[in-house]
Parts: C-alpha cells; sequence; structure tokens
C-alpha cells in the first residue's frame, strides 16, 4: 500500500481543473475491505461533474490529513471532503463560545466529557489548535486546544461529513460497502423533495404552541410546493398522542418520505420525545413523582454523587424516604425502563426499523457523538433503510434557535454539505455523504447574483440574497438591510436581515430591535429580547416590560423577563424604573418587579461579585462565579471582571477566568473600551492570561460566532 493514493484524477490535474473538487479520506483497512464500493462511490462522484481525489493510509493524526486537505483547498477549487471509516476526530477543548450551549467546567470532568468532537478541525482551515493528547483507551481521539493564535469564529472553507458506523468490530465494513452501494443507486436516481414530516417533542418550545405555529409558518415559506397537489407535509407535536413513538416510527418507515426535521431533547442514544403524561389524580401524581426522583438517583449513583442527591430530592420535594427504597430494585428498575422506552425512541429500536427519509435533521442533544458506540443519528443513517445523512450534535445544543435557517435551499437543488457551511457551529456534524442532493431544477436559480435574488418572488431565495448581501457588502449593506426587514412580508427573509444586522453591533441595529421586539414572528421577538439582554442597554427597560406583561408567546415572555433581569441589576436603571411605578396601579405588578429587582441585585452584589473579590477563597469557587457571566451578561459586572483581571498580584488563574467572561460581551455596546482595557494583559508575564487576553480580543473585535446564540 502506498502512503496515499490519488485514483481518478491526480493532483497536478486538479491544478487546473475547473470543476469542484470532493476529496475522499479513508483509512487503509476500509479501503482494502470495501474498495469495489469506494471506487463506485467516487466514479458516481464523478458522473456529477465532480474532480475527485482520494486517500487512503493507515492515519496516525488529523495533522497529517489536515495538511493534505489545505494543500488541495490551496491549488483548486475544494467543495467538500467525505472522512470514510476509522478517521481521526479531534476533540477540541477551549473553545466553547464556538457551540451554541455547550457550557462545561474543564477542570471538573473527563477529557471525554470536556471536549467537542468537530471536523470543523478539518473544514475550517483558519482555527489554529495546541494538541494535548491521543486517548489511551480509543486511540482514533485527540484532544486539541482551540489556540490563542486561532480566529475566534467560525467560517468554514469547504464542507464536510463523515461515514463511520456506530459499530466498531468487523462489522463496520460491511455496513461501509452496503452503505455506499445503497447511496450510489440513490445519487444516480434523485427524488424530487415533495414529502416532510416535522417533529416537536416535549419541552422543546417550552409547550407554547405559539412557537410551534410560528415554526410551522417559517417552513411553509421555504417549502411552499409541500403545501401544494402534490406535495405533503405533517408537523406532528408531542401532545397529539400519547403513542407518538408508534407515530413518528410508522411515519419514518414511510418509503415516500424525503425529509424529517426532529426538535426534542436527545443523548448519544436516544432521541427523547414524550414527557411523561399527565397525571389523572393523586394516585398517579405520587408514581410520576417516585419515577422521576428514582430516574434522578439512579444517574446519582453512577456519578458518584448519591448521597447528595438524595438529601436534595427528599428535603426539596418533602417527600418521604420510604418513596425511594425500591430504587434500585431489578424489578423496578426493569419496570421503570419498559415505561420510559414507551415514550422514547433508542438505538435497538431504530435497528428494527427501515428508515427512509433521505435526509434527517436531529435538532437534538449528542444525537451526533459518533465515536460512541450505537450513537443514534448513525444507526438511522448505516441502518436498512435509505436515509442518505443526518445533521446532528455531538454535544448538548441550544434548542429552537432557526435550526431551519436557509433550509429551503435543499429544494432549489442544493447539497447538503453546501447548505451546512451556514450552520457554523463547532458540534453540528453532516453524518453520512454530504454531496447529497435532491432533484435539481434544470436551471438552478442559487447561481444568480444576490442582487436578481433578492428580486425574487420565492422567499427563499430572497432569504440567500440578503444572506449573500451582507457578506458582499458587509457595513455598507446596514441601509439596505435595514430596508429589507421593514418591507418584506417573510420572516425568515426579516429574520436574516437582522441577523446581518446584529453582526454589524452598530446603533442603528440596536434602534432597530425597538420594532423587531413587536415583530408578526414569534422567533424574531424571542431573538430581539435575548439581544436585548445581551446588549444591556437600559433603554430597552419598556420594550421588555411590555413583552412580559402582553406577548400571547410564552417563550417570549419568559425570555423578556430574563433578560429584564440583566437590566435590573445595573443602577442606572433605577430612577427610570422608580418613574415607571408612579405609572403603574396595580400593586400586585409592583410587587412582583420589586421581587425580580431584589433578587437580581443580590445575586450579582451579594452573591457573584463579594465571592470573586474575596481572595480567602479557593480559586474554584471564585472562578465558578466568574463563570456566571458567560450566560449572564450583567453590564454592571464588566467594571469588576476587569479590575480582577488587571490585578497582576491575583490568582492568575481567577484573572483567566474573569478574561474569558469578557470575551463573552460580543454584543455589549462598551466592547472597544473592554478590548482597550485587555490590551495590556497581552504583555502579560502570566502564560494563561496573556492567551486568554489574546483570544477575549479577538472575539470581541469579530463579534459573537453566531449573534443567534451570542
Amino acid at each position: 500500500m502506498k502512503k496515499f493514493i490519488i485514483i481518478f484524477t491526480l493532483i497536478a490535474t486538479l491544478a487546473f481543473a475547473k470543476s469542484p473538487t470532493i476529496a475522499i479520506v479513508v483509512d487503509d483497512i476500509t479501503y482494502d475491505k470495501a474498495k469495489t464500493a469506494v471506487h463506485n462511490y467516487a466514479s458516481a462522484l464523478e458522473e456529477e461533474g465532480y474532480a475527485v481525489a482520494l486517500y487512503s493510509q493507515k492515519w496516525k493524526n488529523p495533522e497529517s490529513i489536515r495538511q493534505i486537505l489545505r494543500e488541495i483547498a490551496e491549488n483548486n477549487n475544494l467543495e467538500g471532503a467525505v472522512f470514510i471509516g476509522d478517521i481521526p476526530i479531534p476533540m477540541v477543548q477551549d473553545a466553547q463560545h464556538l457551540t451554541s450551549a455547550f457550557k462545561i467546567d474543564q477542570t471538573r470532568f473527563t477529557m471525554q466529557r470536556i471536549s467537542v468532537a468537530t471536523d470543523r478541525y478539518y473544514d475550517d482551515l483558519d482555527l489554529v489548535f495546541d494538541f494535548i493528547k491521543q486517548d489511551e483507551e480509543n486511540p482514533l481521539l485527540f484532544y486539541y486546544s482551540l489556540s490563542e493564535k486561532s480566529t475566534q469564529y467560525i467560517e468554514k472553507d469547504f464542507y464536510s461529513g463523515r461515514i463511520f458506523p456506530p459499530l466498531h468490530d468487523e462489522r463496520k465494513y460491511t455496513m461501509i460497502a452496503d452503505y455506499l452501494t445503497r447511496i450510489v443507486e440513490q445519487k444516480r436516481h434523485p427524488e424530487v423533495l415533495d414529502t416532510m414530516i416535522t417533529y416537536t417533542g416535549h419541552g422543546y418550545h417550552s409547550e407554547s404552541l405559539n412557537s410551534w405555529e410560528n415554526h410551522s409558518h417559517m417552513l411553509r415559506e421555504q417549502f411552499p410546493n409541500l403545501y401544494l397537489p402534490g406535495g405533503q407535509v405533517k408537523n406532528y407535536e408531542h401532545t397529539m398522542s400519547r403513542k407518538m413513538k408508534d407515530i413518528l416510527i410508522r411515519e419514518l418507515e414511510d418509503p415516500q418520505l424525503d425529509m424529517a426535521i426532529i426538535h426534542a431533547h436527545g443523548g448519544d442514544d436516544a432521541q427523547y420525545l414524550l414527557g411523561y403524561p399527565p397525571a389523572a389524580n393523586a394516585r398517579e401524581n405520587i408514581e410520576e413523582v417516585k419515577r422521576f426522583v428514582r430516574s434522578k438517583l439512579r444517574t446519582a449513583k453512577r456519578r458518584g454523587n448519591y448521597e447528595k442527591s438524595k438529601k436534595y430530592y427528599l428535603e426539596n420535594y418533602d417527600i418521604p424516604e420510604h418513596w425511594i427504597d425500591d430504587t434500585f430494585d431489578e424489578d423496578v428498575i426493569r419496570e421503570d425502563s419498559l415505561y420510559n422506552a414507551y415514550l422514547d425512541i433508542y438505538s435497538p429500536d431504530v435497528e428494527k426499523m427501515s428508515p427512509e427519509a433521505d435526509i434527517i435533521i436531529f435538532d437534538e442533544c449528542y444525537n451526533g457523538q459518533f465515536y460512541q458506540e450505537n450513537y443514534i443519528s448513525g444507526t438511522y443513517v448505516f441502518g436498512k433503510g435509505t436515509t442518505v445523512a443526518g445533521i446532528a450534535n455531538s454535544v448538548n445544543v441550544r434548542q429552537d434557535i432557526w435550526a431551519n435557517e436557509l433550509l429551503g435551499l435543499l429544494r432549489h437543488g442544493a447539497s447538503l454539505g453546501e447548505w451546512h457551511l451556514s450552520r457554523n457551529y463547532i458540534e453540528s456534524q453532516i453524518i453520512g455523504d454530504p454531496t447529497f442532493h435532491f432533484a435539481k431544477p434544470a436551471k438552478s436559480p442559487l447561481s444568480a447574483s444576490y442582487k436578481k435574488l433578492l428580486k425574487s418572488n420565492d422567499a427563499t431565495l430572497r432569504t440567500y440574497g440578503v444572506y449573500q448581501l451582507a457578506r458582499a457588502e458587509g457595513m455598507d449593506a446596514e441601509q439596505k438591510l435595514i430596508q429589507i426587514y421593514r418591507a418584506d412580508p417573510s420572516a425568515n427573509v426579516r429574520l436574516e436581515a437582522l441577523k446581518s444586522l446584529a453582526e454589524f453591533r452598530t446603533p442603528a441595529f440596536r434602534e432597530l430591535l425597538k420594532t423587531s421586539a413587536t415583530d408578526p414572528s414569534e422567533l424574531i421577538r424571542r431573538i430581539s429580547m435575548n439581544l436585548m439582554g445581551k446588549i444591556g442597554n437600559i433603554d430597552y427597560f419598556p420594550y421588555l416590560i411590555d413583552r412580559m406583561d402582553h406577548d400571547i408567546s410564552r417563550r417570549v415572555s419568559y425570555s423578556a423577563k430574563t433578560e429584564l433581569d440583566l437590566l435590573f441589576a445595573n443602577p442606572k436603571l433605577d430612577p427610570i424604573y422608580d418613574s415607571f411605578k408612579t405609572t403603574m396601579n396595580d400593586t400586585v405588578k409592583i410587587k412582583q418587579l420589586d421581587y425580580r429587582q431584589k433578587r437580581a441585585k443580590k445575586w450579582l452584589y451579594d452573591e457573584i461579585i463579594p465571592t470573586l473579590l474575596d481572595t480567602s477563597l479557593t480559586a474554584k469557587k471564585r472562578m465558578s462565579k466568574a463563570r456566571s457571566f458567560r450566560n449572564y451578561n450583567f453590564a454592571s459586572g464588566i467594571p469588576t471582571l476587569l479590575n480582577v483581571a488587571l490585578d497582576e498580584s491575583d490568582d492568575s488563574l481567577v484573572r483567566t477566568a474573569c478574561v474569558e467572561a469578557l470575551g463573552w460581551f460580543t454584543m455589549n455596546p462598551g466592547y472597544k473600551m473592554i478590548i482597550e482595557q485587555l490590551k495590556p494583559l497581552t504583555e502579560s508575564s502570566a502564560a494563561e492570561v496573556k492567551a486568554e487576553a489574546i483570544k477575549s480580543i479577538k472575539r470581541l473585535e469579530h463579534g459573537p460566532n453566531l449573534v443567534i446564540t451570542p
């Protein structure tokens, strides 16, 4: 076996190739055992007009693969990469600002648990990583830290996907060969995207039907053909039936199904479809409490904190101890397991299925943790059905954050990988063939100029035009984007315009939020609430109050309350709030707001800041308080963070935590001031402080990785 091989097209030829290039990277054993299938897949790509570069060897580390991809990208039109078999898996730390929700104490848990499995290592060549070590138990895993030398945002140079089965024994080679053979035939007979299902699980929309309604409305804008004769879309919500597991399995096995979008909670081997059913009487209520606490205690025992958890639940739920005496009885464990199995879909369920959706969007936590055996998205993709690919997350994710952005491009013939280029979260992975696409129109509109796209009657094309406009013209597009937001009837177009404006972080954008706070779209209103809190301007106070009291959506109301707490902690709001109360006749409402103000101030000024400043406490306790600012951007906490960060006599670990926390204030209007204050730390003698200062300055200069989740 050669060190690497390139078949079908030589690299020298590729330098002059006009066709987009797909790099196929496969390990040597998989190549030997599935050679015919791999070659047939490469041939199918060539038939679609791609130049194909195939590399096979016993890969010792991710660096060698990345270097090859870099060379192709620099010399050729590299569109995508496909990783087949045992390709090294980068596990990244110190990059939680590149995730949508993953925030964990990296000092407390195992290397695996604190790391994000990601192929952004390969497809974003501007990212720089420092190697930590190779996993001793699973040699495919390589741990890295995101370096301060790196860019601090994701902008992929090409797309990528993993053909990596959920089995780790010899059967995986047959599974890969069978999969490649199947998708070659599917490639040669592309289907029209005309049938789709969506499912929303318990807790996803906080049980808000307004959010679910809005999601369905925005989807209709993207896929209008599904609502005409010849098309079909079914939008399921978990409260529709207690037999939703059976219903969803039946729908997923429908041979006519093209795409499924599943919004739910999840695990590496599970999709959590349904919560416990509402109790009909006192006895059922008691049984549900018992079942809930038993589940929590079993988890606590696995994690080694059983006694502490037991005390917590007994005291906080005020339940008698005999209710949990049978927690570890085998019969009770079996009964609970069967009960839960009826509520959710697990990998063994999928193994018995024949999933027929070509693409499945797994908008769920951990479904894409592809280094785990029996990971559920892989069980779908490499199973007995016709599923080609899934979009899945390798860690937990923030949900209901416009997972369907630009998804309508798939209707116009865009490949899954081309669409995924806009999904710049480090945890989002393509499981399966990233080059897959549905039937393309005779003349694709996607290559048209953004100026032409903006004039389209198709909402998806106009949304794509806004996306391209912002990237082509940058700040010069501000007034155009404001005009588009104010005039376009499509919620998708307006949200794309608002998102693009948010990336500019200008006064005009901050002013526009006062309008978007009452947008007809529930999702736009909710995102506006979140951005108001992140910005922290006290003049947003009446808008947050208004949405908290009058919005029809519980999600928007809740977001307004949460962000209002950030403003309440700011002393500059006090005179405005006092004046506001004089206009109110509702004493109950005033009492509720006074409580929220008191609670917010108490948490910040009596708990977080005093602990952070108390040098007699352990570094661990102080760092924990500094990390609070990652989720709760209290603007009035910035001076304290800066004071600790700049104090050379303080513990370097605590200072580093404060510097890192300041990097989360990317939407705060004072971010330039923070940058100036941090600049001296780039010359700090404390290496960890210096590195974090460089990272935070880069983050503040660029803005959030994605403004939907700043």
